[in-house]
Formats: structure tokens, sequence, C-alpha cells
């Protein structure tokens, strides 16, 4: 293992050493939340937790480092690295007594064994969930139950599947939960009904559930839940049923981004696109008139020379490869949302990513700060390299800028909400959707939208009262 830099011994423990370690944990934080530089990020907090390990008072700082630490290298599949920064993290949030970072922590680990196949210490790491404190998270046997009721569908025990399942929706409702997460053992069970063949069961569960986050303001969770309800009535042929909630299902997601900002951020983007297109265009037209010219001039002299054919059989070629590029270009710049060439590898590749923006637009585990490209990659079911090839081919952006995105568009929303979001600030409404502190919200929300929080939520009151 390579480490970053790391400070000496006789200035870590000084107040100036330890300035310094927590410029340098700043740093990290900034580059892998703002940049979205995992590597760069890697190798600061490497350097910062060889300083900070033993240094009193830099304790909170270092179990966040761990936690990153572990985090990146899931990113990269070092799921044995991965492990052994949560086995760090785990102790130290004890001893913190910080219940929340070690559910997390165990979380990871548990996900972290089970990338490796390793089903015996997944299933301990979450039954290690129960040694916590149970008074500092209403949560903590609802996650439980959750993990170990998806380790034993994963691995085709189903009946152990449903008790867990079923013990999770009783201490969903225990614990007075919120509806979407009282939703989640339901939509669970659901699934284990379709795997056992029980579609009136699975039906049942899926209409409970879809009862209780009917009424929610949130529009992610109703719609993955019409979703699945429109999948079903679809299989059962109920089309009636199938196309109300097909029509809840677009309605909550066109809800999802309803911003004239956004709007406008992505026609630029198109417009760009399509600009950069047209001049590929002109360049291949002219190429195309420049090889059939050739090929006219050449034909005259066919009878001179028997390489005269063979040039004219070459520029035929090359003319065949500008004209097939021509319409490649040709046709994208008409109907640019149909993507390139009808291949199978387009076709994977689109598929991915419609699963990828699905699980951000149904999904609100991206408002968890830790968030990142191994969580995305553990929910899609594919691998680092090939999400972030699909994120930044259809999106141009790397995927901590696409998932800040998504967390940007929620902010505005919420700014925008006063009965429900009025009285809360600015840094509560960034935390609440994924970022860590005020700084990094407010360069993330400016370099999506252009302006900041403040000077938005000014021009959408003016815009209510000119209205």
């Amino acid at each position: 293992m390579v480490f970053g830099r790391m400070y000496g011994a006789s200035s870590a423990g000084t107040a100036d050493g330890q300035r310094r370690l927590l410029e340098t944990y700043a740093r990290a934080d900034s580059t892998i939340r703002v940049e979205g530089n995992y590597p760069e990020a890697l190798d600061l907090y490497l350097s910062f937790i060889r300083g900070a390990e033993g240094e009193k008072g830099l304790e909170p700082q270092l179990l966040k480092a761990y936690l990153s630490v572990a985090v990146i290298y899931g990113s990269f599949n070092d799921v044995d690295h991965a492990i052994v920064y949560n086995r760090l993290a785990y102790p130290l949030a004890r001893k913190l007594r910080d219940t929340r970072f070690a559910e997390l922590a165990l979380t990871n680990l548990a996900q972290s064994y089970r990338e490796k196949q390793d089903f015996d210490n997944a299933s301990r790491t979450t039954d290690s969930l129960l040694n916590l404190d149970f008074r500092n998270s209403r949560t903590l046997m609802f996650h439980y139950s959750i993990i170990k009721g998806e380790l034993a569908l994963q691995q085709g025990r189903n009946a152990e599947a449903l008790r867990y399942f079923l013990k999770a929706d009783s201490a969903a409702n225990a614990a007075a939960l919120t509806p979407y997460e009282k939703s989640a053992p339901l939509e669970l069970m659901a699934a284990y009904y379709e795997k056992t063949g029980q579609p009136d069961s699975q039906l049942v569960c899926l209409n409970r559930a879809w009862e209780l986050i009917e009424a929610d303001v949130d529009p992610q969770p109703k719609a993955e839940c019409a979703r699945l309800l429109m999948k079903f009535h679809t299989e059962q042929g109920n089309i009636v049923e199938a196309r109300r909630f097909q029509n809840a299902y677009f309605n909550l997601t066109d809800s999802l981004v309803n911003l004239q900002r956004f709007l406008s951020v992505t026609a630029r983007h198109q417009q760009t696109q399509m600009d950069s297109k047209g001049m590929e265009i002109d360049h291949l037209n002219r190429e195309a008139f420049y090889h059939k010219t050739v090929i006219a001039i050449i034909a005259s002299f066919l009878v001179l020379a028997i390489a005269a054919i063979i040039i004219i059989i070459r520029q035929k070629r090359n003319l065949d490869a500008a004209y097939k590029t021509l319409f490649e270009k040709d046709r994208r710049l008409i109907a640019p949302s149909e993507g390139t060439a009808d291949t199978r590898e387009e076709e994977r590749n689109r598929a991915l990513y419609d699963r990828i923006v699905r699980t951000m637009e149904t999904s609100r585990e991206y408002f968890n700060p830790d968030f990142g490209l191994s969580n995305l990659v553990a929910i899609v079911g594919s691998n680092v390299a090939y999400v972030s090839k699909v994120v930044r081919l259809y999106s141009g952006q790397n995927v901590p800028s696409f998932i800040n995105e998504y967390r940007i568009r929620e902010a505005c929303r919420r700014i925008l909400d006063e009965e429900n979001f009025g009285n809360i600030t600015f840094a509560a409404i960034g935390e609440s959707v994924g970022f860590s502190s005020q700084v990094s919200f407010n360069r993330a929300f400016k370099k999506v939208t252009g302006i900041t929080p403040s000077l938005y939520q000014k021009m959408a009151a003016a815009e209510r009262r000119n209205g």
C-alpha cells in the first residue's frame, strides 16, 4: 500500500502540527465531495490518518477518515482494504459512543463481506449490530432485519428472508419510522412473494406500501412503488391498473425536477453538443465532396492504367466511410435522444445508464453523505469501471458530480418549499441532502445552478411576487 506524505512526530504533538493535520483533512473532504478526485482524496486521507493516529482531540476526524478511506477502497473494488478500515472505524466509534457511525461501519463491513461472497462473516457482522446501544438508534433493529433478510433472499433461504422482512416491518411500526421506511419491508416482502410465485400476496404488500406513501410529499418513494405496481399489473395482464400506475409513475418522475434553471442548463448543454456535431458534419461533407471529385477525375482516365483503377477503388472506400460517418452524425443531430449506433454494446450502455437514473430518481440513499460510486455500483449490480464509463458518456460528468447534481435538485425543491422548509437554514438543507458542510454545499450549488442558494431563494421570491 502506498501512503501519502505524512507529518513528522515532532510536529504532530504541537498545536501547529494539529492545525496542519486538520487542513489536510479538510482538503481531503473537499477533494472527494466537491472535486470527486478519489485518488487524490485517498492520498490526503491516508496522510492525515498516519499523522493523527494516537493524537488526542483528532479522534472524531480520524473516525470519519477511516470510514471515507473504506468507501474509496470499496469504490475501486479493493474489498480487502475496505474491510481493514471499516474494522478500524468500528472500535473507534464505540470508544466515542457514536452509535450512528458504529452502525455505518458494521453495515459497510457486512456489505464488503457480501461482495467477497463471504456470507458467514457478512451474517456475523450484521449480528454485531445487536451489540450496539438500542437507545441511541431507532433504526438499528430495522436495518439489522433488512440486511439479514436480503442476505437470506440472496442465498435462496426464502422462508428465513420472509421472517426477517416481517421483523423489519414490525420494527418500523414500533419505532414510528417514516412512511417511506415502513414501505421498505413491504416492497421486499413483495419481492419474496414474486420469487416464490405468490402474486396475490405480492399485490397485497405492494398495495399496503402504496397506501403508506401515496400521501407523502416526496415523489421518489412513490415513483418506485408505482413502478413496481405498474410492472406487476402489466405481467398479470391488468391493463387498466397497469395504465393507472404507469400514469402515476410518469407524473411522479416528471415532478422530481421542475426548475427552469435546470432546464436551461440542460438546453445549453444539448445546444453545445449539437453545435459540435454540426461542425463535424460540415467537415465530413467537405471530405465527401473531395472524395467524389477524386473519383470523377480518376474515372475519366480509367482506360489509361491499372494503377488508376486501384486509386479509384481506394477512393471509393474512403467515400463510403465518409458517407457512413456522415449518416451517423446526421442521425444523432436530428434525434439526439435516440443515442448512437444501434449496437448491442450501445444498448447495454444505455440500459445501465437508464437503470442508474431510475435508481437516483427513485432512491433517497444519496442523501447519505457517504453515498458514492461504490454504493451506486452495488445498487445497480455492475462494476466501478462500467458505471463510471456510462455516467461520463451520457451525462458528461464524473460520478460524484452526477450525484451532487441530484442532491442540488432536491435542495432547490426544499428551498422553494416555504411551508415545510421555510424556517430551515441553508446549512441544514445542505446537510439533509447529503453535504457535510455549508461550504461544500455552497460550492456544489453554485457549480450546478450558477448562483448561490441565497440568490436562488431571492429570485424565486421575486418571481412569486411578480407572478
